[in-house]
């Protein structure tokens, strides 16, 4: 297993990344995630550049896919995926965080599933060339937006339907109704990334990986039981001041991933 950060956190201006990268390297992570909100007026080979200098891989790019809300909007996320590529490529970068759209599962029709499952299977084809893997975010309405994966059985359905190999698991809790441990029970050997999440009461009364309700050690190790050997990724690192988030997790990961 290995370390992420993501630099959002910090913002998505040129000025946030140039504090944020350097940083998070001294810290000594392994890799970072960087959102829409900047890559779309990057200097993509400045962002590669200074990410290697600094003994960082770039792990996953985030955009925001909506397959399942309009004709436009499915159109308009296949261009956006067709970009994400490229900059996949530009920036050797392996993952693009996937969203289903802005629906959730017991709500979807069945023709928004349809939609959905032939939007993933599209882009999944279209990055396969490249190499590039799909990692489909588990949501719920309480992180962002409803989407089709805000619970276990519904993402399993979505993988089985769309039956694409680089189409995998983003694992995110909490979801509907649902423990974390009954979460990597369903889940747990279809993830392949994680956005690490804590917190006290509920969300979004986000805190340290080691201070909240949910046993993360136990977490963790449950995942590994079920074969996850990727990226532990700090997605919502501002619930302390930023470098103090990042500062306190990759110590804590750093001895929890060697305990494992």
């Amino acid at each position: 297993m290995k370390t992420a950060f993501c630099t959002n956190a910090f913002g998505n201006t040129q000025a946030d990344q140039e504090k944020a990268i350097p940083y998070l390297g001294r810290l000594g992570y392994d890799g970072v995630e960087l959102w829409e909100q900047y890559l779309v007026a990057a200097d993509l080979p400045w962002v590669r550049d200074i990410t290697s200098a600094h003994h960082l891989e770039i792990v996953q790019i985030c955009p925001y896919f909506d397959f399942t809300t309009s004709k436009n909007t499915w159109a308009r996320s296949i261009d956006d995926a067709a970009t994400f590529i490229e900059y996949a490529v530009e920036l050797n970068c392996g993952f693009i965080r996937t969203y289903t759209g802005n629906i959730g599962s017991a709500d979807a029709t069945k023709q928004q599933w349809v939609d959905c499952v032939e939007g993933l299977q599209t882009i999944c084809n279209m990055g396969a060339v490249h190499g590039i893997t799909f990692p489909l975010e588990t949501h719920q309405v309480r992180h962002h937006g409803p989407n089709l994966t805000d619970t276990s059985p519904p993402t399993i359905r979505l993988l089985k339907d769309v039956g694409m190999e680089n189409l995998t698991v983003n694992l995110q809790t909490p979801l509907i109704g649902e423990t974390v441990v009954e979460t990597v029970v369903q889940l747990g050997d279809r993830v392949n990334h994680l956005h690490a999440h804590n917190w006290i009461g509920d969300w979004p009364n986000l805190t340290f990986l080691d201070a909240g309700d949910i046993d993360f050690r136990a977490f963790l190790a449950g995942l590994c039981k079920k074969g996850f050997d990727g990226y532990i990724s700090i997605e919502h690192g501002s619930h302390h001041p930023v470098e103090e988030t990042a500062e306190h997790e990759i110590h804590y990961l750093r001895g929890l991933i060697e305990d494992l």
